[in-house]
């Protein structure tokens, strides 16, 4: 337990230190509005929305599509939305009591939770580790790999996301699963992949990987037929009590169990799964802005070290590679394979957890090592350290930087003929941006409260305006709260313009720091 603590310590306090404090990306802000609607209407609309901003007549945002009762609804798992309802409650008493903004209090403390959410995936991911065997340095080593060197570091602390909460219950499913088992394993891990499909819809493809660890497991274990259909039995019993939940939602919204919100934006199957799988995998392995490879390019290693890991373990090997190669092939194919406008594989980040399963025969190697002259023997063990310290820059980098920012530049050069350096890659443009961030001066409050239209209207505006814009200064100063795009993404450097005095983040940092390296002392001790 006292382990657990410390690394979940370790994780949060950076997190917290590199949190956003805002809900900027329109899916966060849908789902923000269904927990306003949950407390305030007893209702799980989604308004008050436009149905498209880019397209009004087809009502085909999925964060406000037209259904039951006249009202929109957004097409995300309500998990994440019925979770924070008490954090937005106690931000508005708060709000009351020191007399601030309360809704900015409400999206503050929502997107701080997330940021607390996150590092349990860590936790239970080194759990993970360990039940296989293998010894807890490299469990702490495989969670940092997981927690400070892949995207989900950036996922984390962005926002109100659906990832972080979706990637926990997945691998606290496999977590329970895997052996040695317990009475009601199966029953428990059904529930925990249940609830990853409540979160995110599409998780559901992956329970042929759930049922293949089954059959594989029963196997192992030299478990009788009878044994192996009690075992699925209770894994789908479970499992299929979250998908009437589910279907029920659905029919709330849309009219029918089988409608999720996206029905009007992919009307088949054909439309939803529409890009060439060549052209889908070289985005989502190469793209500057989504690719995997250029995020988290270790995961080589874990394709190398997928044969060692398969032979000791055969049950959790098959549900990590049916797992990867089912979700990348279906994002590969899906129409919206890019994710948005987001830095990083967010579609495929679930996931990575997978990939760092494979790669801890590696890690191990490096770990148990103590002989350095032996680490530099091995090419494997020197392109991980490579890969994974390259990944931690980009995601420091990433954290710092208000991705906003790239896909807004992009439109502002998309027209001209000269590119700057970075174009195409937010890695770079990340780099970039340390020359010329700024720290924030007035108030940022000045559309703070414009309804949601009001402030999509002004961002469509600015847009409009990227070709008779003068500078890429000017261009940005035109979007309502410039300052997300000129300044780090960090929720400590915007104090001052929320009317906090210095000593607020302040304080602030000195207790994220002081978390982490608490965290982080406790994660030594506890390392053989």
């Amino acid at each position: 337990m006292r382990f657990c603590l410390s690394l979940y310590l370790l994780v949060a306090g950076f997190y917290l230190l590199t949190a956003s404090g805002r809900i900027g990306l329109s899916d966060s802000v849908a789902m923000f509005r269904v927990s306003e609607s949950l407390i305030d209407e007893h209702s799980i609309s989604s308004d008050p929305c436009d149905p498209d901003v880019y397209n009004r007549p087809t009502g085909q945002a999925c964060g406000c599509v037209p259904g039951n009762g006249g009202k929109h609804y957004a097409a995300y798992g309500l998990v994440p939305s019925f979770l924070v309802v008490p954090v937005i409650l106690a931000a508005r008493f708060a709000s009351h009591a020191l007399h601030v903004n309360p809704l900015v209090a409400s999206k503050t403390g929502v997107s701080l939770f997330t940021v607390l959410i996150a590092p349990l995936v860590c936790v239970v991911l080194a759990n993970w580790i360990m039940k296989l065997g293998y010894s807890r340095r490299t469990a702490i080593a495989g969670a940092c790999v997981f927690g400070f060197a892949s995207p989900f570091w950036n996922d984390a602390v962005i926002g109100f996301l659906s990832e972080p909460y979706f990637t926990l219950a997945l691998v606290t499913a496999a977590w329970i699963l895997s052996s040695p088992r317990y009475g009601f394993a199966c029953a428990l891990g059904g529930l925990a992949f249940g609830v990853a499909c409540a979160v995110r819809m599409n998780g559901a493809i992956l329970l042929p990987s759930f049922i293949l660890f089954l059959v594989f497991n029963a196997r192992a274990l030299r478990l009788s037929k009878w044994g192996l259909l009690s075992d699925v039995f209770q894994f789908c019993a479970s499992f299929s009590v979250c998908m009437l939940l589910i279907a029920l939602a659905n029919y709330a919204r849309f009219g029918s169990p089988f409608k999720t919100g996206y029905h009007l934006v992919f009307p088949s199957i054909s439309k939803l799964l529409s890009t060439p799988v060549f052209q889908g995998l070289s985005g989502i392995l190469f793209s500057g802005e989504v690719g995997l490879l250029i995020f988290a390019p270790w995961i080589l290693i874990g394709i190398i070290s997928f044969p060692r890991f398969a032979r000791a373990h055969v049950p959790e090997s098959i549900l990590c590679a049916t797992s990867i190669s089912i979700y990348v092939l279906f994002f590969a194919k899906y129409t919206a394979w890019h994710g948005g406008s987001v830095a990083g594989p967010r579609l495929v980040l679930p996931v990575l957890p997978m990939f760092v399963m494979i790669m801890t025969p590696a890690i191990e190697d490096i770990c148990q090592s103590r002989d350095l002259k032996e680490r530099h023997l091995s090419v494997v063990r020197m392109l991980l350290l490579v890969f994974v310290g390259t990944a931690f820059v980009i995601q420091v980098l990433g954290a710092i930087f208000p991705v906003e920012r790239y896909y807004a530049l992009m439109e502002y050069y998309k027209g001209r003929p000269t590119k700057p350096w970075w174009y195409g890659s937010i890695p770079l443009a990340s780099a970039d941006f340390l020359s010329r961030a700024r720290l924030p001066a007035g108030q940022l409050l000045h559309s703070i409260e414009l309804d949601p239209r009001t402030a999509d209207q002004e961002g469509t505006i600015a847009l409009s305006a990227a070709d008779s814009a003068i500078t890429e200064d000017h261009f940005l100063s035109l979007f309502p709260n410039p300052v997300n795009k000129m300044s780090p993404n960090l929720i400590w450097v915007k104090f001052g313009t929320l009317g906090l005095p210095f000593g607020v983040g302040a304080a602030y940092v000195l207790s994220a720091l002081a978390i982490g390296i608490f965290g982080a002392a406790g994660v030594w001790r506890a390392s053989p």
